[in-house]
């Protein structure tokens, strides 16, 4: 069973082309039915997956952009490296960890990995914006007789993501407890199987050694990923694509003013000098929101691959 409007997702996603859908609601599925630890057997109330949610924050902002983006934003609440730190998102981690992968111990990874996508599924069940607020990301298009208005099937679907990480406090010892394996399968569910385009990456409370530390690391570091982090001072432009488009990269070294740039700074949280209300409100919220999706995220039926759903895709 597929909820409607994440039907929608994936369709806009693949610019309404019936048969690349098809086949990237087939990949999602055959990854999570893979890897049912990680993306379906799932359960709030579970300890470590209590332990997860309460040593991270993870939140996604209301609204959108006036580019149509949806902003998340990942910080630790805890900055012990033994406890679970989800607050570094799946391509940051994967990033960090393959720079050092020589120097890390390895733990599994799978409570942090549960957590954001246990989010993800729920947010993907709820417009991104409201009918309200149609009028101001968009113009209303005309009809052939211009009597009236109309808006387009997805438009009430964000066009994109973009991840905002606090990585104040991240230290090397956190990469210890970075898992390979975990790493990734999550990174292959998200360049190739997430029904959502990533934009961009913004690294905030970068350490001012950052610089200095990717000019001493660059000759140990693998090309392709030397290709994702360029030596300027606060933004890196990515050439990395996932199957949906390209997206940036982009570090801030000096304050938050060159994200302000970049970023709407009403939307964000107040501890970044925004007006969207404090992360502590921000992530009660979304709580709730999970706690009262329990039924939705544990229900075999949305999630789970059998004989007779495998049928039903003959006639899509």
């Amino acid at each position: 069973r597929l909820d409607p409007i994440v039907l929608r997702r994936f369709i806009k996603c693949m610019d309404y082309d019936v048969k690349k859908t098809k086949a990237l609601i087939e990949l999602n599925y055959n990854l999570r039915n893979k890897n049912c630890n990680i993306y379906i057997d799932r359960d709030m109330n579970d300890e470590k997956t209590a332990q997860a949610l309460k040593a991270s924050d993870v939140v996604l902002l209301p609204g959108v952009t006036p580019e149509r983006h949806r902003l998340l934003v990942f910080r630790m609440a805890d900055y012990d490296p033994r406890s679970v730190t989800i607050t570094i998102p799946t391509f940051v981690s994967s990033l960090l960890n393959t720079m050092l992968h020589d120097l890390c111990a390895q733990r599994n990874s799978e409570q942090e990995a549960k957590v954001f996508f246990m989010l993800s599924d729920t947010r993907f069940t709820e417009p991104d914006i409201q009918l309200d607020q149609l009028d101001d990301v968009m113009e209303v298009d005309e009809d052939a007789e211009g009597k009236s208005g109309s808006y387009r099937p997805d438009a009430d679907l964000a066009d994109g993501d973009v991840h905002i990480v606090d990585i104040k406090g991240y230290t090397m010892r956190h990469l210890a407890y970075v898992s390979i394996f975990v790493l990734r399968v999550q990174m292959k569910f998200l360049q190739e199987a997430y029904p959502s385009r990533l934009k961009a990456i913004h690294f905030i409370n970068c350490p001012s050694f950052l610089d200095r530390m990717l000019t001493i690391m660059r000759p140990f570091i693998r090309e392709e990923i030397l290709q994702l982090v360029s030596q300027s001072r606060y933004k890196s432009n990515s050439n990395c694509s996932n199957h949906f488009s390209l997206f940036q990269m982009h570090y801030h070294v000096d304050g938050m003013e060159s994200l302000y740039e970049l970023i709407p700074r009403d939307m964000l949280p107040n501890e970044y000098g925004g007006k969207a209300g404090s992360m502590d409100e921000l992530k009660a919220q979304w709580l709730q929101k999970l706690d009262e999706n329990t039924p939705y995220l544990q229900d075999d039926k949305y999630w789970r691959i059998t004989s007779a759903s495998k049928s039903r895709w003959s006639w899509f």
